[in-house]
């Protein structure tokens, strides 16, 4: 059966529209009427279509333009879909306009608010099924300048997911190990223009990495307890997201192309299920400049994903991918979930959500972990 979707969003000073007299009998219950981020959301399901109902949406249009309120609506069907926009970051009365505006233009309609407190606002968003890429990235050009992070997400059932990995450096932690290390040693500059290269994939990540560990020949080991112990601080969100994840019984790993020394503190630190990296060749207390066993890049935590997934009874529809570099680029396109953490262009492009502005805890608004 065909229907009507209707929304009205008013500043909040002005308080929720009242409805022409003439529409009574159609909207006798509304499905939605709150106050959220400065502004009165009001929204129905109309059991009518837009046709039908053509010249009350002309005289309602009307009588918002002269009140500087919102007015929109858009035909609906049987096979239209329920999912989630998510917003995450300081209440802004236009930032929620322009999303739903640019969410009108895709012909998804607002309904019931789920969540709104804090930083955290999510509502129901009615509209055409199908995948949400392109209505993901459209959101984010329209709220281009606007320091918040928002997606449109489906609404996933508890239990869905089973695994999260996340990248470490930049990701987990705010740093790049092997660039603080070369830092302490003198030689952030030559390290560092490698790491760039190799984040932006214009190198390749085996190459790169045994460039720069040959560079840090002849270093004690013990830097590493140094690094460890000074510079190394888990970024904004890590630990919330962890929590989040363990209590929706999801099992979380780190899979880095850094090294092992570091991954077992934030293993520990974090009470992470699985840690993987490589292995540093150390001899009589030194750092060789060469890195023992198989490397782990980009395929390798694509393919770590898959084994893990396997070992739980699952597949990669049901992981999550975090990361921020071109080495993550295949396990964040082949998980359910692919987020980009503060992240290069090229993997931005390519993944399912970004997180631009907030910590990692975004990532569970996002997944409907906690409140939403």
């Amino acid at each position: 059966m065909s229907s009507t979707r209707l929304a009205i969003l008013s500043p909040a000073p002005r308080g929720p529209m009242s409805l022409p007299a003439s529409m009574g009998q159609l909207v006798a219950d509304v499905e939605s009427h709150q106050e959220v981020w400065g502004c009165w959301l009001q929204s129905w399901d109309l059991p009518v279509t837009v046709g039908e109902i053509a010249p009350f949406l002309d005289e309602l249009s009307r009588q918002a333009l002269h009140q500087e309120r919102e007015v929109i609506w858009a035909p609906m069907s049987s096979a239209s879909s329920a999912v989630r926009l998510v917003l995450h970051g300081a209440a802004q009365p236009e930032a929620l306009r322009r999303a739903l505006t640019t969410l009108h233009l895709q012909s998804f309609m607002p309904g019931r608010v789920l969540h709104c407190q804090g930083d955290d606002l999510a509502i129901v968003l009615h509209g055409p099924s199908g995948p949400l890429g392109a209505s993901n990235h459209r959101l984010i050009e329209a709220l281009e300048g606007v320091f918040l992070d928002v997606a449109v997400t489906p609404l996933w059932a508890k239990g869905h997911f089973r695994l999260l990995l996340a990248d470490m450096d930049s990701t987990l932690i705010d740093i790049e190990c092997i660039d603080e290390m070369a830092d302490h040693l003198g030689l952030r500059r030559q390290v560092s223009a490698i790491t760039e290269r190799s984040m932006a994939g214009e190198l390749d990540f085996q190459t790169s990495l045994r460039e720069r560990v040959r560079l840090l020949a002849g270093t004690p080991a013990s830097t590493i307890d140094t690094i460890i112990r000074e510079r190394l601080r888990l970024s904004p969100g890590a630990r919330e997201l962890v929590a989040a994840a363990k209590a929706q019984g999801v099992e979380v790993g780190v899979v880095s192309g850094g090294f092992t020394q570091f991954t077992r503190h934030l293993q520990e630190t974090l009470d992470l299920d699985y840690a993987f990296a490589n292995t540093l060749e150390i001899i009589d207390g030194q750092i060789t400049g060469q890195v023992l066993g198989d490397i782990v890049d980009a395929a390798a935590k694509a393919d770590l994903l898959d084994l893990l997934a396997l070992n739980l009874g699952t597949d990669a529809s049901h992981c999550i991918a975090i990361g921020d570099g071109a080495n993550d680029l295949p396990m964040i396109r082949k998980a359910g979930v692919g987020i980009a953490y503060h992240a290069k262009t090229v993997v931005r492009a390519q993944a399912d959500f970004q997180i631009r502005y907030g910590g990692l805890d975004t990532a569970s608004t996002y997944l409907g972990w906690g409140n939403i």
